[in-house]
């Protein structure tokens, strides 16, 4: 008496249409996909896992750039504002996360001294606060600098912690002090 599995997978197998050879499932970093089996002499891939931004919700408002109605979208970084048209519009509505009188604050870089610090969002969504001349200067701080200068050291900036004090942006200090 032989015993058949309660579960059988069908096998489907796809031909790659460039080559005919048989693709093969495959892990990449953006997810799954189909890949030739003939690689690196043929490179042909299907994506099994689309990546474009959900709409979320049509918004009254027209698109600046374009005239057409913006969108709600949840993207791969968050739910984001962007033109209905896409991907004949590219535009996207960047939100004002701080308020005026921060954003006309303007830190001069302390490495290169020619560029300013501005505020930007990493791959997990989280902002830091880096040197606009990238990729020719790479500073860059995971926290606002301020234009509070370090007792200890004298290093030009610092940052505020939650219990009011400073701490130094100096990866060589990181002096903690209190202001008078």
């Amino acid at each position: 008496m032989t015993k058949s599995p309660l579960f059988e997978a069908p096998h489907h197998t796809e031909f790659c249409p460039k080559c005919g050879a048989a693709l093969q499932l495959r892990q990449g970093k953006k997810g799954l996909f189909l890949g030739c089996s003939a690689y690196p002499a043929c490179d042909y891939l299907k994506p099994l896992q689309t990546s474009e931004a959900k709409i979320l919700k049509i918004l009254p408002q027209a698109c600046p750039q374009c005239g057409h109605s913006l969108v709600l979208r949840q993207g791969h970084y968050g739910m984001f504002i962007g033109c209905s048209h896409f991907p004949e519009c590219h535009y996207i509505a960047h939100e004002q996360t701080e308020d005026n009188e921060a954003q006309k604050q303007v830190i001069p870089c302390p490495v290169c001294g020619k560029g300013h610090l501005l505020a930007r969002r990493g791959r997990q969504g989280k902002t830091f606060y880096g040197c606009d001349q990238f990729p020719r200067c790479r500073f860059n701080l995971p926290h606002k600098p301020e234009t509070q200068p370090c007792p200890k050291c004298g290093y030009s900036l610092s940052f505020q912690q939650q219990d009011g004090g400073y701490q130094c942006c100096n990866k060589a200090c990181r002096h903690h002090f209190q202001l008078d």
